[in-house]
């Protein structure tokens, strides 16, 4: 592993220190916590799918209410037949164990009704499950007979579209076929929403899902968090023209300390990180703070694009600090963005000392996602209040300074994809993206929300912009 390290002579040392004691830090131990640098570990590590089956199970059983068999052909499907015992789920105390092939790596996820599941490190055993952090929320509501997206209530023919929009009917059984719109055949959309002028058009789900149906965000929950970042800027919070408020950064000459929000938002902090592998975070039981903080520069900050899981997870640390109230912090989500949407089906977990993994590790429906595609096709304004501050929007959908825009590319805003670039795609487009297929695409120009989830199995992708451009094609006839 080569690490190019730009960084003042003073504090060196430090960080070189810090990032090889986590590099050289032993996988598992049963006395010392789980480390790796920047959270970077391998897909096909024992412990990694081990975990990666204990908490899939657990947040799709407790959360979603899906029986281990169809966990296993679904959520477990990339990590079946590597000769991996089933998970166990433990109803009564709300837990979900899983075993490595050998018997000799136990992991463990917990529920909580509040807080959705986390894995706990491998040094914690079923005893430490309180230790966990947990914050009690009202009860969800009945929305059963209120008008979506106040509530579920949704006026539909049997076969999910409305009869004025006839046209849509052979794009949206494309979007279900599995091969119209996959880089490899075999990809598998779960539900499909589009909303026109703040009313929802068509709704279709794959047999077995449903309106209650949660599934992981993946990198959607990037877009969530932004928004939540928003929100804070808007109250006074931070500011994102600031140094990020990093906590762990407390040299006063440390050159991270010129990585401002705005770098973070853009993925541009120019710090070392393996992209899209926070494999230790997500399935390993390291926290956010061992493996986001202590990364080094690589290059000057604002000087790179570099998609990185730890940016996000920094912005979420740099919130928790400014807060300065863990309660408040767990609460922020909720009180400030999910439950004023309706959200009541979204939960974003946290790693076991209470970190939101909000990179990845939201577990939601499809609703829910058409209820914050909405706010944002919205310009942030809901049932007339507005959320999201003016202007952060605009803010979102421009361009990182540096990714510029490129025709037949996507292109990067703060946290948002840009679709504008691609064939047959209206001006202003954006959209979320997460793994497996989570999409929520917002279309400006047509008043369009629309939503896609899948569970792709690895190695298919969905082409979001392929499925939007063919559904405003023919919306326009």
């Amino acid at each position: 592993m080569s690490v190019r390290l730009r960084v003042g002579t003073n504090v060196r040392g430090r960080i070189v220190a810090s990032l090889l004691v986590v590099l050289l830090a032993a996988p598992v131990n049963a006395a010392t916590p789980y480390r790796r640098a920047a959270g970077i570990a391998g897909d096909t590590e024992p412990l990694i799918v081990a975990g990666y089956r204990a908490l899939f199970t657990c947040s799709a059983h407790f959360f979603a209410g899906r029986e281990l068999d169809g966990i296993k052909k679904v959520e477990l499907i990339d990590v079946e037949g590597l000769g991996y015992p089933d998970p166990v789920i433990d109803a009564r105390r709300r837990l979900v164990t899983a075993e490595d092939t050998n018997g000799t790596i136990l992991r463990i996820a917990a529920f909580r009704e509040y807080m959705g599941c986390t894995l706990l490190p491998p040094h914690w055993k079923i005893e430490d499950v309180p230790r966990l952090p947990n914050v009690a929320y009202a009860e969800r509501p009945d929305v059963s007979s209120l008008p979506f997206p106040a509530g579920d209530l949704v006026v539909l023919p049997e076969d999910g579209l409305d009869a004025r929009f006839q046209m849509v009917e052979p794009v949206l059984v494309d979007a279900f076929d599995g091969t119209t719109y996959a880089s490899a055949s075999g990809v598998v959309t779960t539900a499909v929403i589009v909303v026109k002028d703040g009313r929802l058009i068509a709704e279709r789900y794959r047999p077995g899902f449903g309106i209650h149906s949660g599934y992981r965000t993946w990198s959607t929950a990037k877009s969530i968090s932004a928004a939540l970042i928003g929100i804070a800027s808007g109250e006074g919070i931070l500011n994102i023209e600031d140094a990020a408020d990093i906590p762990e950064w407390v040299s006063a000459d440390d050159p991270r300390k010129a990585i401002i929000y705005k770098h973070l938002l853009w993925m541009s902090s120019g710090l070392y990180s393996g992209g899209s592998n926070t494999n230790a975070i997500y399935f390993g039981g390291q926290d956010v703070i061992s493996a986001a903080t202590t990364t080094p520069l690589e290059v000057q900050p604002g000087t790179r694009w570099k998609y990185a899981n730890n940016d996000t997870l920094l912005l979420l640390r740099a919130l928790r600090n400014r807060l300065g109230s863990d309660e408040d912090y767990h609460r922020y989500p909720y009180d400030k963005l999910l439950h004023p949407l309706g959200m009541y089906h979204t939960r974003m977990e946290t790693d076991h000392l209470g970190n939101f993994v909000g990179s990845s590790q939201t577990y939601t429906t499809a609703r829910d996602l058409a209820r914050f595609g909405m706010l944002l096709e919205n310009d942030g304004v809901w049932n007339g209040k507005r959320i999201l501050p003016e202007g952060w929007i605009s803010f979102s959908v421009n361009a990182a300074p540096t990714r510029p825009p490129q025709p037949g590319q996507w292109g990067y805003g703060a946290q948002f994809w840009l679709l504008d670039q691609m064939p047959g795609i209206p001006e202003g487009t954006f959209t979320t993206a997460g793994n497996k297929g989570q999409y929520v695409t917002i279309v400006p120009a047509y008043n369009l929300v629309i939503v896609r989830t899948g569970v792709d199995p690895n190695g298919r992708r969905f082409a979001q912009h392929a499925f939007v451009a063919d559904m405003v094609e023919a919306l326009g006839r």
